[in-house]
């Protein structure tokens, strides 16, 4: 029997109700990770049902990641700020960062996605959007990039922090540029993008591979592949090349971090599939607690000593993600995707968070440009810099809040037609 959903007449809460049913449907669609329907032809070329489907089943799993995904943003503006606050954000449960979390979440959506997708539209279409969403985040990395480039040597260039920060750049400008194109020229701060497009663009042949012999062969090569990058591989492999101008490799040691992507991945194809990939038991899981809590307890007495244990420590390395490292990471995220469901209770109050979730890129790329000009601005006063630091670093904050207003808002007021068109039936 067709469900039917028509213009007539109704309650204003009614009204306001489906709307914004519509609007969460549009941010699905539209987010970030989650972009499950994402362009027109998907719904011509396989049928409404089918597309909507794939909407509305993952909708119910898309906000609580969403808050989390805003509010790890959030900590990575304050990482990147010379602000005192800094000391608290920064590795603040463990001894590992917020790049971690947002490379697994990533991963994890994607996954989810990929794997929906292609149960309701086929492997065809599910890698055609993955490759669109790779698309979409290079032509991001550029207009970023190419912001910085054009700010930092018109308005900025005698300053002493941006001049460090694209040091190679004003060397080479040209040569800089088309490295950039390459993927290849990436300055501090800037490093980021480029691994997503590269991992994007890895995950439908990962599904691929393992549609013919399996996930467990896949990780093994992945878990192979880090356990090389752990002696240098990337170093010696790129040594011949890193003094070429276009070339400006970023500490992210690519061997090393597509472990988290493809652990992502696996983690995200099983919640699609209702399936559990790890089981403990609670002894068990009480041990990971106690191992966490000392894992935190030991972050923070290194930094009441001033130590820093990620860098002098190999098996806690943050660019070649060592094993302690990763251990530690796990142990969080299990416990943290335990309490995930609750935030379901806080939805309407962490909506502003859910925003910037939803908007990562935009946002994201926004708060790098911003992150890059502050360390400028920051490096020409003479005296004491925690306060007019900590001044910016809340501008920014406040920045992303209006930022994913103003797209929430653009996308609402894009719907508004559709709202009250006659008629929407899903058969």
């Amino acid at each position: 029997m067709p469900l039917s959903v028509s213009s007539g007449g109704g309650s204003p809460k009614r009204t306001v109700a489906k709307r914004n049913r519509k609007r969460d449907i549009y941010n699905l669609t539209h987010g970030l990770e989650a972009r499950v329907i994402e362009e027109k032809k998907d719904f011509k070329q396989f049928g409404t049902r089918s597309a909507m489907g794939v909407v509305l089943s993952v909708m119910k799993r898309m906000v609580e990641l969403d808050v989390l995904r805003g509010f790890l943003l959030l900590m990575m503006v304050a990482n990147h700020s010379p602000s005192p606050l800094r000391q608290i954000t920064d590795q603040p449960i463990g001894f590992f960062s917020t790049a971690e979390a947002f490379v697994f979440i990533s991963a994890l959506l994607a996954g989810l996605v990929f794997q929906q997708r292609r149960d309701k539209l086929g492997f065809a279409a599910a890698r055609a959007a993955t490759l669109q969403r790779a698309l979409r985040i290079y032509r991001a990395h550029l207009i970023t990039l190419f912001v910085v480039f054009a700010v930092g040597s018109l308005f900025l260039a005698s300053v002493p922090g941006i001049r460090y920060i694209l040091s190679k750049f004003f060397d080479s400008p040209t040569s800089a540029v088309a490295g950039s194109v390459a993927l290849l020229f990436q300055p501090p701060l800037l490093d980021i993008l480029p691994m997503y497009v590269i991992f994007s663009l890895v995950t439908p042949l990962a599904f691929w591979i393992a549609g013919r012999v399996g996930w467990r062969p896949v990780f093994a090569t992945s878990v192979g592949l880090w356990l090389l990058s752990q002696f240098n591989v990337r170093e010696f492999l790129t040594a011949p090349v890193r003094d070429q101008a276009f070339v400006q490799i970023g500490p992210f040691d690519l061997f090393s971090w597509q472990l988290l992507w493809m652990a992502g991945l696996m983690f995200g194809r099983s919640l699609q599939q209702g399936k559990s990939l790890l089981r403990f038991s609670p002894r068990t899981e009480v041990v990971l607690l106690f191992l966490a809590i000392g894992f935190t307890l030991s972050r923070w007495t290194c930094a009441y000593l001033n130590f820093d244990a990620s860098g002098n420590f190999r098996f806690l390395d943050k660019w070649h993600l060592g094993p302690l490292r990763l251990l530690n990471f796990f142990l969080v995220a299990w416990f943290v995707a335990k309490a995930m469901p609750y935030l379901g209770r806080w939805r309407e109050y962490l909506r502003p968070l859910s925003a910037v979730g939803q908007n990562m890129l935009p946002i994201f790329s926004t708060q790098i440009c911003l992150s890059v000009f502050v360390a400028g601005w920051i490096s020409v006063r003479h005296h004491s810099v925690d306060a007019f630091a900590t001044l910016l670093l809340l501008l920014q904050v406040v920045i992303a809040f209006v930022v994913a207003y103003l797209l929430e808002y653009w996308k609402d007021r894009s719907i508004a037609p559709r709202a009250i068109s006659p008629a929407v039936t899903v058969a």
